[in-house]
């Protein structure tokens, strides 16, 4: 060895093997002697964690400990019903293994009024088993100290709230049903001859007052006539009367008496009721001018038929009037029947023609024709309407059986001439008198039964569907002289 050395030193070789192995070495050392500052400064994190983790245990080890110790103080204060509650241990380990004690107690809070009744009546061994539910889970365990048994009785509190007076809204209900409908037969002849009695009548009342009958009280109950919209026909005639009878008159009210039997008889003696179903189907022809309320009457006659379980058809005979139609189409589906139609401007002939051919075919019971009330003048409306009638008697022989002129009662003496001409082109066989709620000129009706001796059917005494009603001549003359 020494020898390789000093032939290594002679050569130069020497530094060649000894620098590599120099090198060497100091990396060896470098790997395997750490430094100390490294190695003591990881050796300090290592006990921080081992600390931390120490903290860690013992915060989590606290809350269990205080939970017993807050168990051990309730236990030392609940009391226990019996005295030999032995077998109750096996509650006292449920209850610490299940922290979440506080849900427990909300099961049992139902079942306190069986609790309270138990102990009482039941032996020793019920009562700790009811108990239980009563308290807390977690308060069952102290078994000593019976005497906080009356607490427990307080506990039936709960069942007043579940009583639920709250959950009474029932009675509510009650009160919904309130007698709406009552209403809605107000409308009589008595409030419709309201305003009529406000006018002539009442001046007729104050003038048969009187306890003689002078020439003054003739000429004035004249005066008072013929501002009644009777026509000068019925006033002349009632005048007449009233001359050749004065004789008997002793005072007033005896002409009041002797009016009254002379305007019922002449409405008696004309008066028919609407009449009744005698061909299937029935054909009813209605005419009137425009506003005179004939297309809404002939609405009101088809509800009064479906109630009476009949079936009605509709024809809008009116395509000169815009919207008429259509007003008539709502009143075929408020009623649910049929309505036969064309478009505006229409002829109405034809309209009524196919409308009889579709009640024959359809086999309903009543078809109510409405007709147009205003052309370019009066005489091209009569002439339509005897066209009208004609086609209507080819399509069905002795149609229409009934032709009912629809009178506004706020007309007065117009409303009379307007029956005198439509009865001059169609047969007019009865009279609806409509709006006489509204007008204090109901002494149309006397001349129009008088002069042309058509009997009044129907009048309107309100807005209502049902408003229409039977004219009655001896309630009318009654509410017309109260």
């Amino acid at each position: 060895m020494i020898h390789w050395l000093q032939e290594s030193l002679k050569n130069g070789d020497f530094f060649f093997y000894i620098i590599p192995g120099l090198l060497l070495i100091l990396l060896l050392v470098a790997i395997f002697i750490p430094d100390k500052k490294k190695r003591g400064e990881k050796d300090k994190n290592e006990l921080d964690e081992l600390v931390d983790a120490g903290k860690k245990l013992q915060e989590e080890s606290e809350p269990v400990e205080q939970a017993e110790e807050t168990d051990d103080e309730e236990e030392a204060f609940k009391p226990m019903p019996a005295p030999q509650p032995e077998p109750e241990p096996a509650s006292v380990e449920t209850s610490p293994e299940t922290s979440p004690e506080p849900e427990k107690p909300a099961e049992p809070e139902p079942e306190p009024a069986s609790v309270e009744t138990s102990p009482e009546t039941s032996p020793e061994p019920e009562k700790p088993t009811e108990p239980e539910p009563e308290p807390e889970p977690v308060e069952t365990s102290p078994e000593t100290s019976p005497e906080p048994e009356k607490p427990a009785e307080p506990e039936p509190e709960p069942a007043p709230v579940e009583t639920s007076p709250e959950t009474s809204p029932e009675p509510e209900k009650p009160a919904e049903p309130e007698p709406e409908p009552e209403p809605e037969p107000a409308a009589t002849i008595q409030s419709g001859l309201q305003k009529t009695r406000g006018g002539f009548i009442s001046k007729l009342l104050g003038l048969f007052k009187s306890n003689v009958v002078t020439d003054d009280l003739i000429d004035e109950l004249e005066e008072i006539l013929y501002t009644a919209d009777m026509g000068t026909t019925t006033v002349g005639w009632l005048m007449d009367l009233v001359n050749k009878n004065r004789a008997n008159f002793k005072s007033g009210d005896d002409v009041k008496r002797f009016l009254k039997e002379q305007i019922k008889e002449v409405l008696v003696k004309n008066h028919k009721d609407f009449p009744e179903l005698r061909e299937k189907p029935m054909v009813f022809l209605m005419v009137g001018v425009n506003g005179a309320g004939k297309t809404t009457t002939i609405g009101k006659l088809a509800h009064k038929y479906i109630a009476k379980g009949k079936v009605p058809m509709l024809a809008a005979g009116d395509t000169f009037r815009a919207a008429a139609v259509e007003q008539l189409k709502v009143w075929g589906e408020r009623n649910n029947c049929t309505v036969i139609s064309d478009k505006d401007g229409a002829d109405p002939a034809s309209v009524a023609y196919n409308a009889v051919n579709s009640a024959l075919s359809k086999n309903v019971d009543v078809l109510l024709i409405d007709t147009a009330g205003r052309l370019q003048n009066r005489k091209n409306l009569m002439d339509e309407l005897g066209k009208v009638n004609r086609v209507i008697g080819k399509a069905y022989p002795g149609a229409p059986h009934e032709t009912i002129i629809v009178i506004d009662a706020n007309n007065g003496q117009n409303a009379l001439s307007q029956a005198r001409e439509f009865s001059q082109a169609v047969n007019v066989t009865g009279i609806i008198v409509t709006k006489l709620d509204g007008s204090a000129k109901g002494g149309v009706l006397i001349g129009i039964s008088k002069e042309l001796g058509l009997p009044i059917y129907l009048v309107g005494v309100g807005e209502k569907i049902g408003d229409l009603q039977r004219f009655d001549p001896n309630e009318f003359v009654e509410a017309l002289f109260e």
